[in-house]
């Protein structure tokens, strides 16, 4: 249990070392961009495979290309669509996506059941559309938005840990047990809490730091409804894993199972953030 625990904890160090150093040098190019594309192809390669449906390769490629493609489309939009909005850019790839599907599917109809490539098709939009929001959200405003994708990051992952950690200690009552055997109300709570304190915490550091003035209603509603969605999409990979009977969607990460499995809960996370702030900004 003890060696769990630390390789779980020198593994998530090196992940926050990573995302930090593209973090900080994404201030310089469009490599922010570049990075959530690859997170977007890994993720679906490793949900495509994890699944069983790694020999369907003739929609591996196709569905590579779309999760790659996905969130350089605000970046790219200025010189393919300058004159309209970056959503229309998300459109025209998700039915091109949508459209090559089918036409696979109609091509291969002998070997290619309709629930097998709906399912890859689901997850990788899924995947696609929702890790591009924190292209999105970085390119809200000039007040912190760009600080905010690195606040939701560390949300996402310290729902993640401390709900792992005091389920563990604390944890009797299993709330789930047909979808994630090992997840707690206690440890639910205590994610939530400690996720609205870092964020909170965040918030007040950024204010004395920038000058600038929240509204902190919202900033503890915003942790709160993240967490919960957060909590519920971390559910909901679970329910996938079930599924198809497997216990994490890849191994490239020692103690945390795939990229995908560490990031599950960011990918409901961040579109959640995203409409949240869309209606009510933060910072007054």
């Amino acid at each position: 249990m003890k060696q769990n625990i630390l390789t779980r904890f020198y593994t998530s160090l090196i992940i926050f070392a990573v995302f930090m150093l593209i973090f900080l040098t994404s201030f310089l190019s469009p490599l922010f961009e570049i990075a959530i594309s690859f997170l977007s192809m890994f993720c679906i390669w490793e949900a495509i495979r994890g699944t069983g449906y790694g020999e369907k390769r003739i929609f591996m490629v196709p569905s590579l290309i779309f999760g790659g493609l996905m969130p350089l489309v605000f970046a790219f939009k200025p010189y393919i669509f300058p004159n309209r909005s970056a959503w229309y850019g998300v459109i025209v790839l998700g039915f091109l996506y949508c459209i090559a599907s089918f036409i696979i599917m109609m091509c291969n109809v002998q070997t290619l059941k309709f629930h097998n490539t709906t399912a890859i098709m689901f997850m990788s939009l899924l995947i696609s559309a929702f890790l591009s929001t924190l292209v999105y959200i970085r390119r809200l405003g000039d007040h912190g938005f760009f600080y905010m994708v690195l606040a939701i990051v560390c949300c996402a992952w310290v729902t993640d840990i401390f709900a792992y950690l005091v389920g563990m200690m604390f944890g009797k009552h299993h709330f789930v047990p047909h979808i994630s055997p090992k997840k707690t109300i206690e440890g639910s709570l205590g994610g939530a809490l400690f996720c609205i304190v870092f964020f909170v915490l965040f918030c007040f550091i950024y204010k004395l730091m920038y000058h600038v003035s929240f509204h902190w209603g919202l900033v503890i509603l915003y942790a709160f409804v993240c967490t919960i969605v957060g909590q519920i999409g971390d559910l909901s990979f679970s329910l996938i894993k079930r599924s198809y009977g497997i216990k994490d969607f890849g191994r490239i990460l020692p103690g945390h199972g795939g990229v995908l499995d560490r990031l599950d809960s960011l990918i409901f996370i961040a579109p959640t953030f995203y409409m949240l702030l869309s209606l009510q900004p933060l910072i007054r």
